[in-house]
């Protein structure tokens, strides 16, 4: 993406040099003094995304008195920034085994009778697995389900749920669960 936008911003900078090159090749070569700079940096940002910034300076001097035509100066370009965000990759949970199945059966019926609009008194806990809403945000995030992230659990369908809980177990074990159920 870089040397396209370096060869995008080269190409003016190609065609007055070689204007400026047929005009000074007759007998008479006028003196003339020509700066020309690119400058590419890229910066990254803590929101990952990458900014690159290109300055393009273009300045030629007047050719001295002697010289039979004057030669056009050019204003320096202002400078071009351009912003991409570089695209997150989509992370899937691991298919659950069956063990896994059972524990997250036995989960639903033990936190929350098998009810997928559940709350704890608190109102902390919530949906049929009695998840968190951080928690539940940082999973859906996670693999990918932005559109779960900010919905209460309970408030889920319970095929979200459902996946929601089983990528969670599957990023942090049965832990969140207290490990074991009964």
């Amino acid at each position: 993406m870089i040397a396209l936008i370096v060869t995008l911003a080269c190409l003016p900078l190609l065609v007055i040099d070689m204007l400026q090159g047929s005009a000074s090749s007759s007998a008479t070569e006028a003196a003339t003094s020509s700066d020309s700079s690119l400058v590419v940096a890229a910066v990254p940002s803590t929101e990952e995304s990458t900014t690159t910034t290109v300055a393009i300076a273009a300045a030629e001097a007047a050719a001295s008195a002697t010289t039979i035509a004057p030669v056009a100066t050019t204003a320096p370009r202002p400078v071009q920034t351009t912003t991409t965000s570089a695209p997150r990759p989509v992370v899937t949970s691991p298919p659950v085994t069956q063990s896994d199945e059972a524990f997250l059966a036995c989960v639903r019926d033990r936190e929350s009778h098998n009810d997928y609009t559940a709350s704890d008194p608190s109102g902390t806990f919530l949906g049929a697995y009695q998840i968190y809403q951080g928690g539940w945000d940082s999973v859906a995030g996670r693999i990918g389900r932005h559109d779960l992230v900010g919905v209460p659990p309970n408030q889920a369908s319970p095929s979200d749920q459902d996946v929601i809980a089983a990528a969670m177990l599957q990023f942090s074990g049965r832990s969140p669960w207290g490990g074991t159920c009964r």
